[in-house]
């Protein structure tokens, strides 16, 4: 018998024939061990289980058209055919599709994964950033279609007008997950702003600069859908973002592992929205608040000070005070005047502000500022000349006179009398010291009263 002779070729092409002509279609579940994605997309990994270890090959096509990441150590349920490589005369199973083998498998491997970043520290309270009272740009990393951004871009037009600035992603799949990582990375290396205020109705055609705070978002899903948030390059972008970053990713019951190092979680994307900006309207109500405060203790000092005005007004030395007096009627008009005129044009700024929710945006804090610092300015110089007339007042006081020696001399009904020939027309006269009054007589009474001794 004639034995048959075969090339190398024709006798790996055959193999090759009968391996995928014998098995057909097959369904593997199995352990993914040395995984390995080279540079043309394409996938090299092993399967194993207890007892054997096969070579595995995944086309990039497939990798792209699933929702599903290849990880080591990952339990999957993969779908293809046995086939052989010719060049290197083994052979290999070609996965066609593939999904995980179970939640239970997932939720391991996240688990594993969330201790090893926890104790890098990626996780820590303490790193977290503070999020911006009123950001200027708000940056959005979501997909641009559907109603995750709609539901974002409504919410905070309505609570505070601001700019949003989206870099669109895939949400899910094998892709999705690189493109967030470079959105993050992407958004913070853009320019920082130069400080002017952006207003985001009249602004045609603004540069792209860097956002005050970042929102990472995507709808609710399978818990396959969210694993792209799950991935440990996901995570890493967000923890070395210098930006704050929110997550809102799925719905509130949903976790993944960007919720633990972002700075702040959100429960829905809507209340990210919410977590960003603040309310336009209770802020105006504030200001209102805050004004009527500020001219009912401007009242109060007015009225207090007037109180005051007349008690000292009040001495029976007005004949001697009035010029004094009329000087400080005079300031205290002024001080009402300028101090009503202050809050009137406080009052205007208001309003205008209310008419102009991105100057408010950018102006309300310097606003406030001035306004407590322009009130305590009108407080203080009020006080002083306050101050300064109380003791002007105090000082011309006729008592600081008679304490030195001098007395005051008066008649009984109180009018003054300023010589000795003055005195001596009537009976009895009031001589005042600074303990108090002495009846003085004349000698014409005094000798009244001898004659009428004597009869």
């Amino acid at each position: 018998m004639m034995e048959e002779e075969f090339t190398v070729s024709r006798l790996s092409a055959l193999i090759k024939r009968s391996l995928e002509t014998n098995f057909g279609r097959i369904k593997l579940t199995a352990e993914v061990s040395t995984l390995k994605i080279h540079s043309s997309g394409h996938a090299y990994f092993s399967l194993k289980d207890e007892g054997a270890v096969i070579d595995a090959i995944c086309w990039r096509s497939t990798l792209q058209s699933t929702k599903h990441k290849l990880e080591n150590g990952l339990k999957i349920t993969c779908f293809g055919k046995v086939s052989s490589y010719q060049m290197q005369s083994k052979y290999q199973f070609v996965v066609e599709k593939f999904e995980p083998a179970g939640i239970g498998d997932l939720l391991k491997l996240l688990e594993e994964r969330k201790q090893k970043l926890a104790k890098e520290g990626l996780f820590d309270s303490n790193l977290k950033k503070p999020i911006p009272k009123f950001p200027k740009i708000i940056g959005v990393i979501t997909s641009p279609t559907g109603a995750v951004i709609r539901d974002i871009i409504h919410r905070v037009k309505q609570r505070f007008p601001t700019r949003i600035l989206l870099w669109p992603v895939l949400v899910q799949g094998s892709e999705a997950a690189s493109q967030v990582e470079k959105a993050l990375d992407g958004m913070n290396s853009l320019p920082e702003n130069s400080g002017g205020p952006i207003d985001p109705e009249n602004d045609e055609n603004p540069k792209n600069i860097r956002p005050d705070v970042l929102i990472v978002a995507r709808g609710g899903g399978s818990f396959e859908d969210l694993m792209p948030f799950n991935e440990e390059n996901v995570v890493r972008a967000v923890f070395r973002s210098k930006i704050p970053v929110i997550s809102a990713v799925g719905h509130e019951t949903d976790t993944t592992l960007i919720d633990y190092v972002s700075d702040l979680r959100a429960p829905t994307p809507t209340a990210a929205a919410e977590l960003a900006t603040s309310d336009k309207l209770q802020l105006i109500q504030d200001l209102e608040k805050f004004s009527f405060q500020l001219k009912f203790s401007a009242y109060g000092i007015l009225k207090r000070s007037r109180l005051r005005l007349k008690a000292v007004g009040s001495l029976s030395v007005s004949w001697f005070l009035s010029d004094r007096r009329q000087r400080l009627d005079l300031c205290s008009e002024r001080l009402e005047k300028n101090l009503w005129n202050f809050v009137g044009q406080k009052k205007i700024q208001l309003a205008k502000l209310q008419l102009s929710p991105p100057v408010l945006k950018h102006n309300l804090k310097e606003i406030d500022e001035r306004l407590k610092h322009s009130f305590m300015n009108v407080l203080k110089n009020s006080q002083h000349r306050l101050n300064l007339a109380v003791n002007n007042l105090e000082s011309c006081s006729y008592l600081n006179i008679l304490r030195k020696g001098f007395v005051w001399a008066e008649t009984p009904n109180h009018k003054p009398i300023s010589s000795a020939k003055e005195a001596q027309k009537f009976p009895k006269f009031l001589l005042n010291f600074s303990d108090g009054p002495l009846t003085v007589y004349t000698r014409q009474q005094i000798s009244l009263c001898d004659i009428e001794s004597e009869k």
